[in-house]
């Protein structure tokens, strides 16, 4: 079974927190204000629907090595 995490770009990220919305505890929002990735086990469709609310396309999904949104 794989393993699902996302990569927030800092570069894109504006800090409006729909990830942290859409995929309670795997998100978090900084010190900065934008959005980081909490490592665990998460659910694939939590991640994509974070991923897909992102108004800034600022993550990416990986299930292992590969690249799934």
């Amino acid at each position: 079974m794989p393993r699902f995490r996302a990569v927030v770009d800092r570069d894109r990220c504006v800090g409006v927190a729909m990830c942290v919305l859409a995929a309670p505890g795997a998100f978090a929002v900084n010190d900065e204000g934008q959005s980081e990735f909490q490592p665990g086990s998460w659910d694939r469709r939590d991640l994509i629907e974070a991923a897909d609310s992102c108004p800034s396309s600022a993550i990416t999904v990986f299930a292992d090595d590969e690249k799934v949104s």
